[in-house]
């Protein structure tokens, strides 16, 4: 039988193989500068929440709400609407150390300077499934989260062609509680976050590396039901004007996690275990 450690093996072999042996066997016909170049960087805000409902045993509605802005040449992080963000799936929570969710997503994008010619406002659908497992400790807990991504975008540009491409995503954090000796109400927990997503399709060429995020944050538990959570996070990744051209990003993080069991009274337990 697969052990727990083989598979992550397998999951993390089977992203790195798809998403890089493609675009390199691309990237060989290109005519890249010998000095790779990074844009200016750039400031966003990113506020969220995480909805996880209970619907039964073993079963979740997972909901998702996020409202983005970016700077503008007055204000930093807070200038002008960004993105309206809505995540939905159905959770599946067999252990408490484990969970897989399948669902979709519809993104909208914002541009907030439009011109004759280009939208003010465009759509984005995917579909998304991820997988948790959890590793517990006495003091602290680790996440690991594979999340897969199927995209259609299209550019501001009226009439522009769609593009689908496939997102590959892994995140690694954990959850150290400071004033507590446990993860429970009342605790403040810091939380090293680092996730890197790479993406693939056709018309991806020499740019897999779409963003490496790397959140330190803190957060507050609340209660068994409400978690609060701020950081700043760094952003870095290749752009689609060439594999040699990085974006960098400064995002102000503000999420609320809310738990809720929608069972009858006397089927309720008194916590779910999976915060995103």
């Amino acid at each position: 039988m697969m052990t727990l450690k083989k598979l992550y093996l397998l999951l993390f072999v089977s992203v790195v193989y798809a998403c890089f042996m493609p675009a390199f066997g691309q990237g060989l016909e290109n005519s890249n500068p010998d000095a790779s170049l990074v844009k200016p960087q750039s400031t966003l805000a990113w506020l969220g929440s995480y909805g996880t409902f209970r619907l039964s045993e073993k079963w979740y509605w997972h909901a998702e709400l996020h409202y983005r802005r970016e700077a503008s040449d007055k204000y930093p992080f807070w200038g002008s609407m960004a993105q309206v963000y809505n995540r939905h799936g159905i959770k599946f929570i067999p252990t408490k150390n484990f969970s897989a969710t399948a669902g979709g997503v519809l993104r909208l994008d914002f541009n907030p300077n439009a011109e004759e010619g280009f939208d003010s406002m465009i759509l984005e659908p995917r579909i998304w499934h991820e997988y948790i497992w959890t590793m517990p400790f006495e003091r602290f807990r680790i996440y690991h989260r594979f999340r897969f991504e199927h995209r259609w975008s299209r550019g501001f540009n009226v009439n522009s062609d769609w593009r689908f491409r496939n997102r590959w995503r892994y995140k690694f954090l954990m959850k150290i509680p400071l004033n507590k000796p446990q993860l429970q109400p009342g605790a403040f927990y810091f939380s090293p976050d680092v996730e890197l997503i790479l993406q693939t399709g056709k018309t991806v060429s020499d740019y897999p590396v779409e963003d490496l995020r790397i959140l330190p944050t803190f957060a507050y538990i609340a209660s068994p039901r409400t978690t609060y959570s701020t950081g700043l996070m760094y952003t870095t990744g290749q752009t689609q004007e060439g594999g040699y051209i990085y974006k960098e990003r400064w995002i102000l993080k503000f999420n609320v996690y809310i738990n809720l069991d929608l069972r009858k009274g006397d089927q309720k337990i008194p916590e779910t275990n999976f915060y995103d």
